[in-house]
């Protein structure tokens, strides 16, 4: 099967077709679950079906189409109407065509509990409760992010850093932002936008944060004893040294020997 063909499979099911006919169909084997979603684009037409599951022979292809499968039982609920609606936005933000798009967003997530985070994405742009553009970008992050990450997304609600990994990878790709910048190293990361978005919209998960304007920096304050110590010994170090009559200056070069006149000036140099 070509991508021309998945891609005209992926944009007519999305444009122009009741869903609720596949419904029944995710309870069987993945091979009835794809002979009912092309019944379902084809119409039904007499020979069309069993040509399109004979060009099915490889894995890959399989594998698309129980990933796509998955994303469409999600998306049942949805009108053919309001789906349409979204195909259109994608493939004006996008300059391509939308079952293009949406079959590589689709074929790239790497786990299959990732498509219904997608199709949950999917609905809340039809509801416009997330703009077009967010919904690109939390389809990269969703992308980006091992399936084992995502559920540690909870734990920074609160300012958080994970010594095993996840926090250096989440904050790669968007999910997180600095919150705590700590002179000791002991940085602490919390949601960014996006990444709360990915939670309420991707996993259904409400999170109620308080976000404060900028990052914290945490620092070690020098005292004044310190302060004093430091210009103590910069100021050492620029005095010239008298040893065994012979004055030496800080790089380490002499005049040669010491009269009543070098002893005098430097004896000014030390404030006497």
């Amino acid at each position: 099967m070509t991508t021309e063909s998945l891609s005209k499979i992926v944009e007519q099911s999305l444009n122009s077709v009741s869903l609720q006919d596949i419904k029944d169909a995710k309870k069987r084997p993945i091979k009835d679950q794809i002979l009912a979603l092309l019944k379902l684009v084809t119409g039904d037409v007499v020979g069309a079906v069993e040509s399109e599951i004979q060009a099915i022979t490889n894995y890959k292809e399989s594998e698309f189409f129980r990933k796509y499968t998955c994303y469409l039982y999600e998306l049942v609920d949805t009108t053919p109407e309001e789906r349409h609606k979204f195909c259109h936005e994608i493939q004006e933000k996008a300059k391509d065509f939308s079952g293009n798009v949406i079959m590589g967003m689709v074929d790239r997530l790497d786990n299959i509990n990732k498509e219904t985070i997608l199709a949950r994405l999917t609905i809340a742009k039809i509801h416009e409760f997330i703009s077009i553009e967010d919904f690109f970008r939390l389809c990269s992050m969703l992308e980006r992010i091992p399936y084992i990450d995502l559920k540690e997304l909870p734990r920074y609600k609160e300012p958080f850093y994970d010594v095993s990994g996840d926090t250096e990878l989440l904050y790669s790709t968007g999910a997180l932002i600095l919150q705590t910048l700590d002179a000791n190293g002991s940085n602490k990361y919390i949601l960014s936008v996006l990444g709360e978005n990915l939670l309420r919209w991707g996993f259904g998960i409400n999170l109620k944060m308080q976000r404060e304007q900028g990052t914290n920096v945490t620092l070690n304050y020098a005292t004044n004893d310190d302060i004093d110590e430091i210009f103590n010994e910069k100021i050492k170090a620029t005095r010239p040294q008298f040893k065994d009559g012979t004055l030496y200056f800080p790089d380490g070069t002499t005049p040669g020997a010491v009269d009543d006149n070098s002893q005098f000036f430097y004896d000014l140099s030390r404030g006497k």
